[in-house]
């Protein structure tokens, strides 16, 4: 076989290959609807229980790294809409007194959260990392997503960001999120 018919074979197989290897997605498009908006989350009845992981080593009763548990309500206002329960843990780090820092994993979970006028019950993560630059103050940055969703949320995906200032006076907690209806990034099909 020369050169040039063996080429034209591995272009044609990579063709097919291409062809044959991509899931339906683009098929589905005409039933998506998608859609970004801003909100924000507050949170009330806050119940905290710590656990001290480590001392750090150092003798200073004020460095230490702490799970905290976290448990109360959240009301989410914008683009979602509800009020639910809130679970978080997160991991504490004052190993470095003057440098403070944590990583968290939220779970909201709604038995009735409105999407762009769709209701259902809905669990919503946020994950993310956050820092205390002065005593009394937080920052925190993370990612937020829409897990699952029941009744007219069923096959929601959703996610964006979320950004905390926690201060004297400031409580502050703002989100951005794109949604998509009608189509399930999470399936294949063939």
């Amino acid at each position: 076989m020369t050169t040039s018919n063996v080429l034209r074979v591995a272009a044609i197989a990579v063709t097919v290959l291409t062809l044959v290897g991509q899931h339906g997605a683009s098929a589905d498009k005409k039933n998506v609807e998608e859609f970004y908006g801003t909100g924000f989350r507050a949170v009330s009845g806050v119940v905290a229980v710590n656990e001290t992981l480590s001392d750090c080593g150092d003798g200073d009763a004020s460095s230490n790294v702490i799970l905290q548990t976290t448990t109360g309500s959240v009301t989410y206002t914008g683009i979602l809409e509800g009020t639910g329960q809130l679970l978080t843990k997160t991991l504490i780090n004052r190993c470095v007194p003057s440098q403070p820092h944590n990583t968290f994993r939220v779970l909201d979970s709604f038995e009735s959260l409105t999407v762009d006028g769709r209701t259902g019950g809905a669990v919503v993560e946020i994950v993310g990392h956050g820092r205390a630059p002065v005593t009394g103050v937080n920052i925190n940055e993370s990612t937020v997503r829409i897990v699952c969703g029941t009744g007219e949320l069923k096959g929601v995906h959703a996610e964006g960001t979320l950004t905390t200032s926690i201060g004297p006076g400031v409580d502050v907690r703002a989100m951005q999120v794109w949604v998509h209806f009608g189509h399930n990034h999470d399936v294949r099909t063939r």
